[in-house]
Formats: C-alpha cells, sequence, structure tokens
C-alpha cells in the first residue's frame, strides 16, 4: 500500500513536523483509507484516556484524506463523532475511512477507530467542494502535495 503524502509538514494529525502532532500513518488501499495511530500523554484527557477532541481530529484527518483519492479539494463543514468505547493512551489504534456518497459539491463522508477490532469512535461528515484558491487565504504557496488538484 502506498503511504499517503502528509497534507502539510505542520498538520496536527499527519504532519511530520508538527511538535504536537498526533503521528497518524494512513495508507490508500483502493478506496479506502486506512492508517494507524498511537496517541500519547500530550493528548491527555481524564487519566489514562485519550482526550474527544484527539479523536476527533484523527477521524477529521482521515475521512479529509479521502479527498486525495476523490481528487477534490474540499473543507469539513460539520462532522459528528460517536464516542463507543473508552480510548486509553499509549495504544495503537487502526483508522479508516470511506466515501458513503457525494451529492454535487457535498461529499459525505466517514470513518472510525478501533482498538483491536473493537470500535471506540466513528463518524460521519460533511465536507463541501472549494477551489483550491480558498486555502491561499491562510498561506502563502499551496503545498506540493496538493498540486495535484484541478484548479
Amino acid at each position: 500500500m502506498p503511504k499517503l503524502i502528509e497534507h502539510h509538514p505542520n498538520c496536527l494529525a499527519c504532519g511530520s513536523e508538527n511538535p504536537c502532532g498526533l503521528g497518524l500513518h494512513a495508507h490508500i488501499d483502493g478506496d479506502r483509507i486506512r492508517g494507524e495511530v498511537t496517541i500519547d500523554k500530550r493528548h491527555e484527557g481524564a487519566p489514562g484516556f485519550v482526550h474527544g477532541g484527539a479523536l476527533a481530529t484523527v477521524l477529521d484527518d482521515a475521512v479529509g484524506s479521502l479527498l486525495i483519492i476523490l481528487r477534490r479539494p474540499a473543507v469539513t463543514a460539520k462532522l459528528e463523532v460517536n464516542y463507543r468505547s473508552p480510548a486509553f493512551i499509549d495504544r495503537m489504534f487502526e483508522v479508516e475511512a470511506w466515501v458513503d456518497r457525494t451529492e454535487g459539491r457535498k461529499l459525505h463522508l466517514a470513518g472510525e477507530m478501533r482498538d483491536g477490532g473493537e470500535v471506540v469512535a466513528d463518524c460521519a461528515a460533511l465536507f463541501l467542494e472549494v477551489k483550491v484558491e480558498h486555502f491561499l487565504q491562510g498561506m502563502e504557496e499551496i503545498p506540493e502535495a496538493w498540486k495535484h488538484l484541478p484548479r
């Protein structure tokens, strides 16, 4: 499976240069994103538990990685996370994301995180397609990994 190119080096979920990053490593597997992440004490909520915001961040990034497969730049419009069972720090979580359906600019995406096969969190997301130039509002130049997107 080919490794995904990180969104950009400082990405909170997958960036290799972010000292507070979550360390998500994901791959394209056909029409899905599959990966893994081990979340440490830097992202602890209750003692011994992963903060729910860290779980949501991983899921948002995983479903957002589907945009590479779809070749459509888009932004998160809605992310609904269901916390199914405890997520403990320093465990390796499997992450999977897939496209539920598309309707014009609306991309309905879904994902889940598992610990030993048990779902700890899942999500349903709505992304809205935008022009690549939308992202220039927050940066000076489009990252190399994004230059393949239609403009």
